[in-house]
């Protein structure tokens, strides 16, 4: 039986997620973008719940048919493919602010670790 606590811890948990997200691919094409490619916040959330949305359904093609590594790096072209798209810059510049928003992530998540410890 599903309970509604769950069902809101859930929610509560997605939508952290989301903000989080969006805070680092906003701080990410911040430092990675020249001023007049820049988007707004609410871009990088919605940029965020897009991906949400493209990560899940990948989640299901790769459960019902998996690919292993290819799997990753098929993950990896598509998200680069994504940003490069929605901020309209190049390969290279969308593989930047990946490269970026994965290290303010794997920062992030440090000081989220050691908070813990505490």
């Amino acid at each position: 039986m599903i309970s509604m606590t769950g069902i809101f811890g859930s929610l509560v948990r997605f939508l952290v997620t989301l903000v989080v997200s969006a805070v680092v691919l906003w701080l990410a094409q911040k430092i990675v973008l020249p001023e007049k490619k820049e988007r707004s916040f609410l871009s990088a959330l919605a940029l965020a719940f897009v991906w949400s949305v493209i990560d899940f359904v990948l989640g299901i093609i790769f459960v019902l048919l998996p690919l292993w590594i290819l799997e990753k790096i098929l993950i990896i072209v598509i998200w680069i493919w994504v940003l490069k798209v929605w901020f309209r810059v190049g390969w290279l510049t969308a593989a930047a602010i990946s490269i970026v928003a994965w290290i303010i992530s794997a920062v992030i998540g440090f000081f989220l670790m050691i908070l813990h410890l505490l």
